[in-house]
């Protein structure tokens, strides 16, 4: 029968032989019955099992005291509450809250991991692993190794890509530089390993003598970073976008040898003076250029100051003192991450100085689409290893002292992201570009149109793109355009033909619905990963394969 707990007044279930909430052993258990059982849960455990399949906690033998567990404390997900509840101590090493939800989170991820008809005994072998990887991840303050460990991630590094060397007409002509101008749009791509690539668009929308305005429209896969590592929210499908704002002044790009760990907070329109964004300042190139080497200093990545701040909070104990103080600690760096619209003030995170060096004295051909046509700019290779740590970050940086931009950038334990596509508008439009194309070719291919991760709803950065497509069926009005959809291989073959002819359906709603076109003169059609441009192996490759083809009909 149901009953309630003597020690902390919880509800218990019938048959129940420990308390949930606080671990207590329930009064009348039969001998018969008391066996190894499970710190967190209390559930009887079977076999000799190291873990709790149930819950993940570590498995207690029969002579040890019942009611041990410790009780975790909570951190309210507001920014604005942050609650500490005292932390009883334990037999043997104690660990945090955020250590036992790592650890549900690892056996999810491991049951899910395994196919059905599999013994539980891979199971415990494969959270036993992970749980090990994240302990250690956990010791070095290594937020991504966490996340990596708990997710089942590789943790082998990453090959770095094969670029030759670059043409000495690359190197030398105009055609291997990237103005600073209004209407630069930088495309910027991650990957999801199991996903797939995901973009981010940044935009120069002004430029004055004394500073450049960045506007940034970043998107993400669902599930990552901390969500991912604590299994999410409720809301698997929502996307994390992030759209802000980002001063950056003329004095920094001619001298500071220094930038943040992110570029801006959601909602906010910042400026961090005596930092750069995005690139290096022609001191520090051309410092580079010169001696192979500069001195340099990064901020530690926000979300890593966070972890650390919730493990100092975890580890404060039974000191209420010092607990105070952590938990004051943890709430100012989580109210310097709110997304508050007007907000400049830079979070203020770990300065790291590492010794910037280049790698040989040849610049790389870099492959990238310049508005919309394949090129190659020169880069510079440049790896920096900061002190007390064997995480190296490669970055291939343009060879341009008045714009160098960070193209590529990689750390040793794996994870990359890149700039795949570049745009910015002329000086002297020589008319309708794709008017022109679909003229001469009949076809023409569209990279600008940009659609939400794995979806088929089209992003606003799509806006241009549409008019200029609309501009041309007003422009010919005998015209009817097929509009094709393709995708990269990452995905599968049946949700990528899927998908491609969605986004292509998509397209045509927008030309009808927003710029009126005529239903009957397009047409739509998708062949998801059936007719690739290049190799689906690089991030490059497959963002030439991502794309929309309009076919005069």
């Amino acid at each position: 029968m149901a009953g309630v707990c003597r020690k902390c007044g919880a509800s218990l279930s019938a048959g129940q032989l420990f308390c949930v909430a606080c671990g207590a052993q329930v009064s009348g258990v039969p001998a018969e019955q008391s066996g190894r059982y499970c710190t967190g849960c209390g559930s009887t455990l079977v076999g000799g099992a190291g873990f709790c399949v149930k819950c993940g906690a570590r498995a207690v033998s029969p002579n040890a005291s019942p009611g041990t567990a410790s009780t975790a404390p909570q951190i309210a997900a507001s920014t604005a509450d942050v609650r500490r509840s005292e932390v009883q101590p334990s037999p043997g090493k104690p660990h945090s809250f955020v250590f036992k939800l790592v650890v549900a989170a690892v056996l999810l991820f491991a049951v899910g991991a395994v196919a059905v008809g599999v013994g539980l005994g891979y199971v415990a072998y494969v959270a036993k692993k992970r749980f090990a990887k994240v302990e250690q991840s956990y010791k070095h303050d290594d937020f991504a190794g966490m996340v990596a460990a708990a997710t089942g991630q590789s943790d082998k590094p990453q090959p770095l890509p094969d670029w030759k060397p670059a043409p000495a007409e690359v190197v030398s002509s105009a055609a291997g530089k990237v103005p600073l101008r209004v209407s630069l749009r930088l495309i910027n791509a991650g990957t999801d390993a199991l996903l797939g690539d995901y973009e981010s668009v940044f935009e120069i929308n002004s430029l004055t003598q004394q500073a450049v305005h960045i506007k940034a429209s970043q998107q993400f896969p669902p599930g990552q970073g901390w969500a991912r590592l604590l299994g999410g929210g409720s809301d698997k499908q929502k996307l994390n976008n992030i759209s802000c704002g980002r001063t950056i002044f003329r004095a920094d790009l001619l001298d500071s040898a220094e930038t943040d760990g992110y570029f801006c907070v959601q909602g906010r329109d910042e400026r961090h003076p005596g930092t750069t964004a995005m690139g290096f300042s022609k001191r520090t190139l051309n410092e580079l250029r010169t001696t192979g080497q500069a001195v340099f200093t990064f901020h530690e990545d926000p979300l890593k100051t966070i972890f650390k701040s919730i493990k100092k909070t975890m580890e404060s104990g039974s000191d209420s003192s010092a607990s105070d103080n952590a938990s004051m600690e943890l709430l100012n760096k989580l109210m310097s991450l709110s997304p508050v619209a007007g907000d400049s003030q830079a979070m203020q995170t770990t300065a790291v100085k590492c010794t910037l060096r280049r790698e040989g004295n040849t610049d790389l051909a870099f492959p990238v689409l310049v508005n919309d046509q394949p090129a190659q700019l020169p880069v510079m290779h440049v790896v920096c290893k900061p002190p007390d740590s064997d995480n190296e970050a490669h970055m291939y940086v343009l060879d341009d002292p008045e714009n160098a931009l960070v193209m590529y950038i990689a750390g040793t334990r794996g994870g990359h992201e890149q700039i795949i596509k570049i745009y910015w508008d002329a000086d002297t439009p020589s008319g309708n570009g794709l008017a022109q194309e679909l003229e001469k070719n009949g076809r023409a291919k569209v990279y600008d149109l940009y659609f939400d991760f794995r979806k088929d709803v089209l992003r606003p950065e799509s806006q241009k793109v549409l008019t200029e497509i609309a501009q041309v069926m007003r422009q010919h009005p005998d015209w009817k355009l097929s509009v094709e959809g393709h995708t990269d291989n990452i995905g599968g073959d049946a949700f990528n033909l899927d998908l491609s002819k969605r986004r292509a359906a998509a397209v045509k709603q927008a030309l009808v619905g927003q710029f009126h076109v005529a239903a009957d003169r397009l047409s739509t059609d998708g062949f998801g990963a059936s007719r690739p441009v290049d190799t689906n192996a690089t991030l490059e490759g497959r963002a030439r394969n991502r794309r929309v083809e309009l076919a005069r009909q």
